[in-house]
């Protein structure tokens, strides 16, 4: 599943501290820039997330690291 991110989108994540992006994943090793389970991320990064035009594109294995 993918969606098109609107800027409304973009300011309500800001707004209330919403994480989707791997970099906020506790199954990614920031070391290696890799997900721990061998998932392809490149969809799910952040520099992805701020590409033109955005598209989100959910991760099924997103855990919040906190």
């Amino acid at each position: 599943m993918e969606f098109k991110a609107t800027r409304t989108f973009f300011d309500q994540a800001e707004k209330f501290g919403l994480r989707c992006a791997c970099e906020d994943c506790s199954q990614f090793d920031a070391r290696t820039e890799t997900c721990i389970h061998g998932y392809p991320n490149d969809v799910h990064r952040l520099a992805y997330l701020r590409s033109s035009p955005p598209v989100i594109v959910p991760c099924k294995d997103f855990e919040l690291a906190l």
